[in-house]
């Protein structure tokens, strides 16, 4: 067998093992005497068995059959042999990964995808689940870009009315997300949120023990407050959050939603509300002032938890620690 010193061929080996124990023991003895370099396996399994797929490093003087000749003196059989580059040797998720980014940019090139990542004619279950999977993301994102794009109804052009969410909202909750910016989301959410899932919107819109309120403009939601129950605090405590989407941001729309939100937490036998804000989201604190209602606000794990006093007694349990100077909300006395 002719090689030439420093020069290497990278091939793919899908094969199925002798079933029996040190059968790979023996196939890899096999390929080192040959000094072939097994750089990979992965194992599929199979309706016959186990499936595997190795990749090997040779000399360049190795053809496919010389490589199935190998293998079958090992006690391989199935085998088929395809040479291959380099971008196979990244591990699996990561290459799927790279895929769905390709798909995101030309949805329809994905059978020149599944053939890049498969590179053999034959499936095994396993890979016929990954398949399904990126055939499903391509057919969405193909969806998503022949579908009309709605412009969300703008300030003045409609006034939106204030109402209990359900979980038939979740889909509007959604494209209310997708419309906002990264910093608002992540306002609400104290977190990066990328995307919300139609599940968790179902959640939001009909929280266990709480409850939703939605600002809807026709058929489109443009801002959100969520009420539910706090089991950390001792009392009838609720957590609060406000979401409006950035078009209607300083329309008074969040003072709204609060109020509301506030109301309807006291009518499901809440003492208090809590709120964890953001110390420098400057909007939402101005906003829970605007309230007139008791407050007080503490030091919590980087964000100042907010607390709107709804009985005489709400705030002496609160916290355990010294409340914080920012502006009035140590303690806005409640309207007479």
């Amino acid at each position: 067998m002719s090689t030439r010193e420093g020069v290497t061929m990278l091939w793919k080996i899908r094969t199925e093992l002798a079933d029996r124990p040190g059968a790979l023991a023996e196939l890899a003895a096999r390929c080192g005497a040959d000094e072939i370099n097994i750089l990979s396996l992965e194992v599929f399994t199979a309706e016959s068995g186990a499936v595997d797929e190795l990749v090997v490093s040779t000399g360049v003087g190795w053809t496919a059959d010389d490589l199935t000749a190998l293998v079958a003196e090992a006690g391989c059989t199935g085998t088929t042999v395809r040479p291959c580059q380099a971008d196979v040797l990244h591990d699996g998720p990561t290459r799927y990964l790279r895929a769905v980014l390709r798909l995101l940019d030309d949805p329809i090139s994905v059978d020149e995808e599944l053939e890049n990542l498969q590179g053999f004619d034959e499936y095994t279950p396993a890979e016929w689940a990954r398949a399904d999977v990126l055939v499903e993301i391509a057919g969405r994102l193909a969806e998503r870009e022949t579908s009309p794009v709605q412009e969300p109804p703008r300030p003045g052009s409609a006034v939106p009315e204030l109402r209990k969410a359900t979980v038939d909202d979740a889909e509007a909750v959604v494209a209310m997300h997708d419309r906002c910016s990264y910093e608002s989301r992540t306002r609400r959410y104290h977190v990066p949120m990328p995307k919300l899932t139609a599940r968790t919107a179902r959640h939001l819109s009909a929280p266990a023990g709480g409850i939703s309120i939605v600002a809807a403009a026709g058929e489109a939601v443009v801002g959100m407050a969520t009420a539910a129950p706090w089991d950390e605090l001792s009392g009838s405590a609720m957590e609060i959050a406000v979401l409006v989407e950035d078009g209607w941001q300083r329309h008074g729309l969040g003072s709204q939603l609060l109020r509301r939100v506030i109301k309807e937490a006291r009518d499901l036998g809440a003492d208090r509300v809590v709120c964890m804000v953001q110390p420098e989201n400057v909007a939402m604190l101005r906003t829970v002032e605007g309230l007139r209602m008791r407050t007080r606000v503490v030091q919590d794990s980087g964000h100042l938890m907010v607390t709107v006093a709804l009985s005489d007694q709400s705030l002496s349990h609160a916290v355990d620690r010294p409340s914080v100077a920012y502006r009035q909300t140590r303690a806005i006395p409640a309207r007479s």
